[in-house]
């Protein structure tokens, strides 16, 4: 159910039939019906009777209407609240986050924020899971996104917003010979994994401590080496064919649209961590730092909805079929 059926339906039921809706709209005909029959076909009622005179609404019809023009009253008031705090918006947010997140949201997040809010600034501060959760605890951030939940007690406002699936990403075109049936694999088990070297970022980050725990379950040593300072260097070293990395598909996903590197499932158990959103105490009455947050929240699932951030989406207020989606919303 998006806006633009709920305005096709309501235009209908007040000219009585779709041609005349179709006129007011200044729409093509098929395009109402094709709504309608959509909007149908999800609420698995009837919503019309038609005939040679027009249409008229079933019982179940003349319910929805109810609910239909509530729905569209509550996102209209939902536009000019946010007219109004883009307004009141302004100054500089500051996040803190992974190289892999920032990878994946940085660019729709700045975009986004120079449209809705051009009197915010925004600003990265990029590094290992254990710094962000420093600059956290050390109120150098405004917004952190990570990887331990216990970080919430510095937290104002805190989420999961993602449980991301972690993958083996190899090249497509390996240049090491022990590679090259490997990079046929649609899976392999965690188990296997030890018979390759693995590139592996700090000790102490996030990842390598996974990693080692999952290790340890299983009674296997991993063979590892020291990953490259910077996240791109690596993947770079990876996708032309020399190395093996466990990342996020948030770490990749520009990679892999291009067919660069490949992501490789891995089972026995599936590698999966949680993303939590966390938004700082001394920063809550903020509108801009308030205004950011929420803009993190619609933009990672969009990023889940067309598959650059995969894994299970947590934080269900944006998602793509909502009604109250911003982002579908505006786009009426």
């Amino acid at each position: 159910m998006n806006t633009k059926q709920l305005e096709y339906f309501l235009a209908t039921v007040e000219q009585g039939s779709i041609s005349s809706a179709a006129k007011m709209l200044d729409v093509a005909q098929p395009a109402i019906s094709l709504q309608l029959a959509n909007l149908e076909h999800e609420l698995k009622i009837k919503l019309f009777e038609r005939n040679f005179r027009g249409v008229s609404l079933t019982l179940a019809g003349t319910q929805f209407e109810e609910h239909a023009r509530l729905i569209l009253n509550q996102i209209n008031t939902a536009k000019f609240d946010l007219i109004g705090l883009q307004t009141e918006c302004k100054g500089k947010v500051i996040i803190g986050l992974s190289q892999s997140l920032c990878n994946v949201l940085s660019v729709q997040l700045q975009t986004e924020l120079e449209h809705r809010f051009p009197n915010v600034e925004l600003a990265f501060r990029v590094g290992p899971s254990y710094m962000v959760e420093s600059w956290f605890a050390e109120q150098q951030i405004d917004i952190a996104l990570c990887y331990n939940v216990e970080l919430s007690k510095h937290a104002a406002s805190s989420l999961a917003l993602m449980n991301e699936n972690l993958y083996l990403y190899i090249s497509p075109r390996p240049k090491n010979p022990s590679y090259s049936e490997l990079s046929l694999f649609g899976s392999i088990p965690f188990e296997a994994l030890q018979d390759y070297e693995l590139f592996m970022p700090d000790r102490r980050d996030a990842l390598p401590k996974l990693l080692e725990e999952q290790a340890q379950k299983l009674g296997v040593k991993l063979k590892t080496r020291n990953a490259f300072g910077q996240l791109m260097t690596t993947l770079h070293y990876i996708s032309q064919g020399f190395g093996l990395a466990i990342y996020p598909s948030s770490a990749t996903c520009h990679l892999e649209v291009n067919h660069q590197i490949r992501a490789i499932n891995i089972t026995e158990p599936e590698l999966k961590r949680e993303v939590y959103l966390r938004l700082a105490d001394h920063q809550h009455k903020n509108p801009a730092v308030a205004a950011v947050f929420e803009l993190i929240r619609e933009t990672a699932a969009n990023l889940h909805a067309d598959n650059s951030w995969r894994g299970d989406l947590l934080d269900s207020k944006y998602q793509q079929q909502s009604v109250i989606n911003i982002k579908s919303a505006v786009a009426g």
